[in-house]
């Protein structure tokens, strides 16, 4: 039993450092691209920690990834021992999914926009 909920504390480590690493990155580029810059000088002003995330994103990049690979781990070697658990594992599974996708978005975010938009001349 201890097993499935540590799993569950590291599949929603994972999706909360995704998250934080959402806001530091990707967030900001999608509401400029947007045209709510306004929105990001406000969003800057309020939460100043969102700068100084953005100023160590590869740390903040690589602490998310280490934390999602400890929850798939984690995931992986879980085992279901009844109905309900088997039910909570996929739950896990999803949310675990969904956060690792949200890793993959922000990362592409941050690193491949300004050469992508280089590379095709925009």
């Amino acid at each position: 039993m201890a097993r499935e909920s540590g799993s569950a504390r590291s599949v929603w480590s994972g999706l909360a450092l995704a998250l934080l690493g959402t806001t530091c990155c990707a967030l900001p580029i999608t509401l400029i691209a947007l045209g709510a810059g306004g929105a990001v000088a406000a969003l800057a002003s309020n939460a100043p920690w969102l700068i100084v995330l953005s100023k160590y994103k590869g740390w903040t990049f690589s602490a998310t990834v280490a934390v999602q690979a400890y929850a798939w781990w984690r995931l992986r070697n879980a085992e279901s021992c009844g109905i309900e658990d088997a039910r909570r594992l996929r739950w896990q599974r999803r949310v675990l999914i969904g956060s690792t996708a949200l890793l993959v978005i922000s990362v592409l975010a941050a690193y491949a926009a300004l050469p992508l938009a280089i590379a095709l001349g925009a």
